[in-house]
This record gives structure tokens, C-alpha cells and sequence, in this order.
């Protein structure tokens, strides 16, 4: 471990941040987790964990307490309303050693290592307090909350893709929020639907419904549902617009009415899509990682797997006797080529399931899908699903 750092902020306690928490506090050192919600718990969806990040809890220790909840996933098929299919990969392609996707609940990752990280002595959480300010200098990081300031040898801001100390601190820093996110909700999973597959359903760019399998128990599997809407359609909506949109989505995908209809308006959550881009993410003694640094819209399933991997390379880039500005620039060398591989991508896949324009959709079916059924074209989406374009360990550089 670096010499001058025995200290550690990390300002944000979710995945990322809570990952972070974990590896540091492995390596000796005394590590502060600043979160402004008032305890643990976790905020969002399920989603597809891809097998890099897998890799990175496995190292953390929690992966087989993950997979006790957790719902392998094999493939992701996508098909247009009338039939055609958009999409259909399926990781036992990927030749090696065999893999696949897990489909999980945020709150069973957050769980899971937030119990390991609370359980380690030399980790303390300071709850309820926003951070107002953050200054990082050549000898150390001062940290600022509603009356206390810590000082820290280094720190880590992972406090997600609306981040105000992540805009104040880089001025360079990207953020664009998308006109388009979606409402998701909790179901049982429909009757006669496959629990190893994201399945997808879309009508031009203006229409698009995923259901994933997210959590099994003795009684089936739950799933997570995600519609496409206009976030200004839903940010005051009430009981009667839910009541409305509950009922767009049984009509869109009438197999899967069953599980829906139960739903009332409290059983939905509007989530917000942004595109945050940040050149060079580090300054002295702190760096960005996470949504924080590089959120995108999540069509291709990959934000909590970089998290993860953010993590895991930037603890054991700093396993030398290296200067900070060594390991610094060495993580991101790591780093950026996937995350902007990933960020580019999404930027031209979400118009294309995300829009008001007929014509994406059209361009899509008979450009974009066609071309993806080629061998090479195929193997390449289903590398960029597995999180494995891109993908650099951290020894590679030494």
C-alpha cells in the first residue's frame, strides 16, 4: 500500500463507494464512509450483473451470500411487438470458460456488503450528513459536513451521477440528463416467461418494456419491470396517470398482465437517465469513480459492474510504492478505454429504444439488427453484454 495514505474518505456508501470501503479497509487502512441518508439501505432497481463484476464480489467475499437471491441469466432476447427480433444473445456463446449474467435486486448486493464492510473494525460510517465541501491538497483532503470537518489522506467520491461535489469539483465534467428513463416496478414473473432471460419488448423508439428476472424463492421468481416513459410525463404524475400507465403496459404486453395488474401507483418508481462524462477524474488526493464519474443510460446493463470494477482496479493500483499520481494515472489508463467504449455506446443505442423518432426505430430493425446477426458483429455485442470489451487487469501494467 502506498505509504502516505493510511487515511480514507469515501463520500457516497452505495456500490461502488461500499466496495471501495471494503478493499481499503483490507489493506490496513482506517476508512470513513460519508452517506447523507440517514442509515443503510439501498436506492434503485434489479439489474444484470455482469461476470466481471461477479469476479469483483467473489474477492470481496460476498458473492455465494449473493447467489443464495440472485437469478442466473443466460441470455437477453429483445423482439419488436410484432415479432422480429431485435436481439438475441446468449452468453454460452462467448466459448471458454462458461459464464452468465445474474439478474439482482440492488438491495441483495447493498445488503450483502454493507454487512461485510460494517463488520470490519477499522471501518466507521458517519450517516446523515450531506458533505457541503471537499478540497483536496498536496498533503491531504479536508472534508466538511453540517458542522464537522474530517481530515483524510485520500479520498473517494462515488456519490452517484447527480453528484454536486462531482460538478463542483470538475469543472470539465459532463452531465446530461436524458429526456427519457423509465418507471420500474417489482412482479412476480409472468407465467410461461424463460427465469434465464432479460426479456425486451419494443414498438418503434417511442415504446420499450424489459422484464428481468431478479430474485428466486421457494414459490417462483420475481422479476423487475421497466416501461419507457418521458421523465416530464411522470415527474407530478398522480393515481390516475399511474392508474394509465399500468394500464399501457398490460396492453403492450397482455401475456404479462396477470402479474401487473395488482400494481397501484406506490409500487412504481420513476428513475431518472443522465449521461456524465469526466476527462480526467482525479486531482491530487481524490478521485471520482462510479455513476459519479461516467454514469450512462442503462441499455447496455453495465453500470454496477463498472462500479465494481472502478473499485477493484483503483485498490489494487495503489498495492505499490508508488507515488499517488503513479496509481492515479495508472487506474486510469486502465480504466478509460472500457468506460468510454461503454459511454459512447449507450449515447448511440438509447435513441434507437428511446425517442420520438419513427425513424431510429426503422433504422435500427433493418440497419443495426441485421448487422448484429453477423459473426463478428454478434460476438462483439455479446462481449460488450459480458462487460469483456476493453476489460484490462490491473497486473498487466506492472
Amino acid at each position: 500500500m502506498i505509504r502516505q495514505i493510511e487515511d480514507i474518505a469515501i463520500i457516497g456508501g452505495g456500490i461502488g463507494g461500499l466496495a471501495s470501503a471494503i478493499l481499503f479497509a483490507r489493506r490496513g487502512c482506517t476508512v470513513t464512509v460519508y452517506e447523507q441518508a440517514d442509515g443503510p439501505g439501498p436506492v434503485g432497481a434489479g439489474f444484470l450483473l455482469q461476470p466481471p463484476g461477479q469476479a469483483v464480489l467473489k474477492h470481496l467475499g460476498v458473492l455465494d451470500d449473493i447467489l443464495l437471491d440472485a437469478v442466473p441469466i443466460f441470455g437477453l432476447e429483445s423482439k419488436t411487438t410484432s415479432g422480429y427480433k431485435i436481439l438475441d444473445l446468449d452468453y454460452r456463446r462467448l466459448g471458454g470458460i462458461a459464464r452468465h449474467g445474474l439478474g439482482v435486486q440492488r438491495r441483495t448486493i447493498y445488503q450483502a456488503l454493507y454487512e461485510r464492510a460494517n463488520a470490519l473494525d477499522n471501518v466507521r460510517f458517519r450517516w446523515g450528513g450531506a458533505v457541503s465541501h471537499c478540497a483536496s491538497h498536496a498533503d491531504g483532503v479536508v472534508v466538511d459536513t453540517e458542522g464537522e470537518r474530517g481530515t483524510h489522506d485520500f479520498c473517494v467520491l462515488a456519490s452517484g451521477s447527480n453528484s454536486g461535489l462531482g460538478a463542483s469539483l470538475f469543472s470539465n465534467r459532463v452531465h446530461h440528463q436524458y429526456a427519457w428513463g423509465c418507471v420500474w416496478s417489482t412482479i412476480d414473473l409472468p407465467y410461461g416467461f424463460s427465469p434465464d432471460l432479460l426479456h425486451q419488448r419494443c414498438h418503434r423508439a417511442d415504446r420499450m418494456m424489459g422484464i428481468l428476472p431478479v430474485l428466486k424463492y421457494e414459490g417462483g421468481y420475481k422479476a423487475a419491470l421497466y416501461w419507457s416513459v418521458k421523465i416530464a410525463n411522470v415527474e407530478d404524475a398522480g393515481d390516475a396517470e399511474y392508474a394509465a400507465i399500468k394500464q399501457q403496459i398490460i396492453d403492450f404486453w397482455p401475456e404479462a398482465a396477470s402479474s401487473i395488474e395488482p400494481l397501484a401507483k406506490d409500487d412504481f418508481i420513476a428513475a431518472m437517465y443522465r449521461d456524465v462524462w469526466t476527462p480526467r477524474p482525479f486531482r491530487e488526493r481524490l478521485i471520482m469513480i462510479g455513476d459519479a464519474c461516467h454514469a450512462t443510460s442503462p441499455q447496455l446493463g453495465q453500470g454496477c459492474t463498472m462500479a465494481l470494477l472502478d473499485a477493484y482496479c483503483l485498490a489494487q493500483c495503489f498495492d505499490s510504492n508508488d507515488s499517488i499520481e503513479i496509481a492515479l494515472n495508472r487506474w486510469w489508463r486502465l480504466r478509460k478505454r472500457q468506460l468510454r467504449y461503454v459511454r459512447q455506446l449507450s449515447r448511440f443505442l438509447t435513441p434507437l429504444y428511446q425517442s420520438d423518432h419513427a425513424l431510429f426505430g426503422a433504422f435500427r430493425n433493418t440497419i443495426v439488427a441485421p448487422f448484429g446477426k453477423l459473426p463478428g458483429f454478434y460476438r462483439l455485442q455479446l462481449k460488450t453484454l459480458a462487460s469483456e470489451v476493453f476489460l484490462e487487469a490491473p497486473d498487466r501494467t506492472r
